[in-house]
């Protein structure tokens, strides 16, 4: 049992021969004939590879013949079955050839063209000018901002093209019946099936296939697109892993290499940590969202400019309708503040990239960025065929002006390893052989056991076993489980996680999730957010419907109302939109200024100020009496004889009406 613990294989197989040898030791475990815990077959899996015919000297045991002499015929017959059970679970946990798995793509001979390049080199450019002049194509995207891009300017050129996300599906002839011929969609999306065949496929940002949590998709694409041609676009640090995976089913892959179309400038100055120097086309990068309003704000005091936001929590409509306000060469808003959201999937007009920090928070502390986010974010500086055709950057202190050198001087280093997703398929026949184990059982004794190749590396797994996890006391089916579970949720976010699991439950009692329901779920309407802190639960509430939708594709009998979900994305989208524009400012009071009577402006429709006339305080009033003898007589009896004869003061009650 110490063995066991610390994991080593030797120790392992040296603890299952013990077992084997001590009948009371064995007879402890009290594991069933008919279901073996997974516990015991999880320990089985390692001395499954161990022949019972060779001798155990070497390992400091005893012949496994021996082992079995003094055993009843039942534990006999219990070793027996389990370890051929689990030498079954070993050939399931094989994934080292992981292109195998896709048969119609093995079935054609394939001609693989790397396009390697820095970010404004063309690459993807020429990639998709194969992809419009073919007969039937696809173009797989790292973002559905990518991939709605591509399905719009293919119907705008006249070829038909439809789209598909995981949140959305569009046809060009508006009927899915009649398919068109070419395809945009995200990368997770991409049709691997033996009828879906293509002549051109497209494959962006293939240098992704380095990611923890979505590589596996990419390495999918890469290995299972049926296209007898297929373009892989990407920085020239994953081409040898490529070439590698690629020569192992005998594909070739050729290679066309790219330059920057416009060059990128090192400023050796940086703003000297002031906000006055920030020019119009200029991009602030900051690496925190709680910061990027007070910058924001401390840019438009200090210079009188607007500036757009881009961060990671924003919709992705909001995104493209930021960059638009940036892009505009007649727009107010001429100065970017965004985080590294920027570094993929949106075209930006910048002229120069300011970095105001070279670190960000890892979640466990503030660490300087890699050297390959650096150059994919300073890449973004200048554009061919803009008004910026020379990119630079800097930094926004000075300190960091020699750190931002040294990380843009460091070469890239090559890709080793590629991500790769086991199939259901995979898991199911794995649960076969555990007919009592939950699917976190499942998953854990399938990742431990897994058998890979040097060049690949299982995706994604810790998040797989955080909801199987949170959903195991759901009655829900295998597959359905495994679908809950492979959502695409952070799970850093609870509130995400929360709305999946109340998805979840509704799906396991049967019922429908109607719009009435999905916004008790999400605790809809909220009131207008005023601070950034308050826009948070829109954005949080925007990603819970776009999850909503993702289902729906799925399951679309019991997630219903998906044009009313996809109606009160809209409200959020203007709602989230209009308040990164004005920045949580209230309002300016509008000065209603009434145009006198008698004044003509019907003659001049385009007059600013109106004029105003001034009435005057009339002056004192007084009154003149003529002058009679009683008059004299009754002023001569006052006491007041200095005042004037002729004039006669207006009583109160007349200056009250005067």
């Amino acid at each position: 049992e110490k063995g066991a613990g610390r994991g080593n294989y030797n120790q392992l197989t040296m603890l299952s021969t013990w077992c084997r040898r001590c009948v009371l030791r064995v007879t402890r475990h009290k594991t069933s004939v008919g279901s073996t815990s997974a516990s015991h077959l999880e320990r089985s899996l390692h001395a499954a590879s161990v022949s019972h015919s060779e001798s155990e000297d070497e390992r400091g045991g005893i012949p496994a013949a021996a082992s079995f002499s003094n055993a009843p015929e039942a534990l006999r017959a219990e070793d027996t079955r389990v370890t051929f059970r689990a030498s079954e679970l070993k050939k399931l946990t094989d994934l080292r050839v992981p292109y195998n798995w896709y048969p119609a793509a093995r079935g054609m001979r394939r001609r693989l063209v790397y396009h390697a390049g820095p970010t404004n080199s063309g690459k993807t450019y020429n990639a998709l000018q194969r992809f419009l002049s073919s007969g039937k194509a696809i173009y797989c995207a790292p973002l559905r901002m990518l991939a709605h891009e591509i399905y719009q300017k293919a119907n705008e050129q006249g070829v038909p093209c439809d789209l598909l996300t995981g949140e959305e599906q569009l046809f060009a002839s508006g009927d899915k019946e009649i398919p068109a011929g070419h395809l945009a969609c995200t990368v997770e999306c991409a049709q691997l099936h033996i009828a879906d065949t293509f002549d051109v496929a497209v494959i962006d940002e293939v240098q992704m296939i380095k990611d923890y949590d979505r590589g596996g998709a990419w390495t999918k694409a890469i290995l299972g697109i049926p296209a007898a041609e297929v373009h892989l676009c990407g920085h020239q640090c994953a081409f040898n892993l490529l070439e590698k995976i690629t020569s192992t089913i005998g594909e070739k892959l050729e290679v066309v290499y790219y330059d920057r179309l416009a060059p990128l400038i090192p400023l050796n100055a940086s703003l000297k940590g002031s906000y006055s120097a920030v020019r119009p086309g200029d991009c602030v990068v900051v690496f925190s969202r709680a910061k990027i309003f007070n910058i924001s704000q401390s840019i438009e005091l200090a210079t009188r400019k607007t500036s757009a936001l881009i961060y990671g929590g924003l919709p992705p409509a909001t995104r493209v309708q930021q960059a638009s306000l940036f892009n505009g060469r007649n727009s107010k808003c001429r100065v970017l503040v965004a985080t590294d959201a920027i570094g993929m999937g949106l075209n930006l007009n910048i002229r120069r990239i300011v970095f105001h920090s070279l670190e960000k928070f890892d979640g466990e502390e503030n660490s300087v960025i890699t050297s390959s986010l650096v150059k994919q974010i300073a890449g973004r500086a200048g554009r061919y065929g803009t008004e910026y055709d020379v990119g630079e950057v800097t930094t926004f202190y000075e300190k960091d002006i020699t750190m931002l050198h040294k990380l843009l001087a460091v070469p890239e280093k090559d890709i080793e390893q590629a991500g790769i997703i086991p199939i259901f398929d995979q898991i199911e026949l794995f649960s076969f052989h555990l007919p009592h184990a939950s699917l976190l059982q499942i998953l854990e004794l399938f990742y431990k056991t897994a058998q890979l190749d040097g060049n690949y590396f299982l995706c994604n797994v810790d998040n797989v076993l955080d909801m199987a996890q949170m959903l195991q006391n759901l009655t829900l089916s295998l597959k359905d489980m495994y679908a809950f579970a492979t959502a695409p949720v952070d799970t850093r976010k609870g509130w995400l996680k929360a709305a999946l699991y109340k998805y979840a439950r509704a799906y396991s009692l049967g019922e429908v999730l109607d719009f009435v329901g999905l916004c008790q779920i999400l605790h809809w309407p909220l009131p207008k957010p005023s601070t950034p802190e308050q826009l948070v639960e829109f954005e949080n509430i925007h990603e819970s419907l776009d999850l909503f939708i993702w289902l729906s594709m799925k399951y679309r009998h019991n997630f219903v109302d998906v044009e009313k979900a996809r109606l009160l994305q809209g409200e959020i989208n203007a709602i989230i939109g209009q308040s990164i524009i004005t920045k949580f400012r209230p309002p300016k009071p509008k000065i209603v200024v009434r145009q006198p009577l008698g004044v003509r402006t019907v003659d001049r429709p385009f007059v600013k100020k109106l004029p105003i006339v001034v009435k005057k305080a009339p002056p004192f009033v007084t009154k003149k009496v003529p002058v009679t003898r009683e008059f004299v007589e009754a002023r001569s009896q006052t006491s007041d004889s200095q005042q004037d004869p002729t004039v006669l003061h207006t009583s109160e009650n007349e200056k009250k009406q005067t």
